[in-house]
């Protein structure tokens, strides 16, 4: 029988009706399937450093994920696939401050892995680039770190007036890696030991 005009026009809004919930339909089937796909290491499988884990005024609590951790080398690529092959999971990062006395800068980090081992492969790659972090720097075996760690010392250069000695401190604990720099007119190497088990006590 012969459509009339009522007819193909009805036809015609249920062909577009059909024709867009297909395009909706391949859409979210698209969508589920990118949502399947592996996610980067969440920056949060680390439990946060505690406010009241060192002296001096915490800032936020700031989580880290791998290209977060990588931004301080000078091949951040490179150092964001050792962190990936050793079993990077996430982390996190505190700053520690105070003004009396001197002022004093402190930047706790810890880092979680999937093993123990994949800590410490991160802890050995950090400690042969140290001045990529804080420049020229050398091992102070006066210093303590827990678990076979290590504290290494940049000293200021004396035509620079506005730069510190920085402390940082290295080590592993478990599945952790944890790191604490210590820098300003009040970092003393009197003070780092003592500081260093206060951050591993409160981890």
């Amino acid at each position: 029988m012969p459509r009339t005009p009522e007819v193909r026009h009805f036809h015609g809004r249920a062909t577009v009706r059909r024709t867009a919930t297909a395009a909706a339909t391949v859409l979210l089937l698209v969508a589920a399937a990118c949502g399947s796909e592996a996610a980067p290491p969440e920056a949060a499988a680390a439990a946060p450093i505690p406010a009241g884990a060192l002296p001096g005024t915490p800032g936020e609590a700031i989580a880290l994920d791998v290209q977060a951790v990588a931004a301080a080398a000078i091949a951040p690529g490179e150092l964001e696939t050792l962190l990936l092959d050793a079993g990077f999971e996430g982390g996190w990062e505190r700053t520690f401050s105070k003004a009396t006395g001197g002022r004093r800068r402190m930047l706790a980090r810890v880092l979680e892995f999937e093993t123990a081992a994949g800590a410490e492969r991160y802890v050995r790659w950090l400690s042969d680039h140290v001045e990529e972090v804080i420049g020229d720097a050398s091992r102070d075996p006066d210093l303590e770190a827990p678990d076979g760690g290590a504290v290494y010392v940049h000293e200021p250069d004396p035509c620079c007036h506005n730069e510190t000695r920085i402390f940082l401190a290295i080590w592993s604990a478990g599945e952790r890696a944890i790191t604490l720099e210590i820098a300003g007119q009040a970092a003393h190497a009197s003070g780092v030991n003592e500081l260093v088990a206060k951050l591993d006590a409160a981890m």
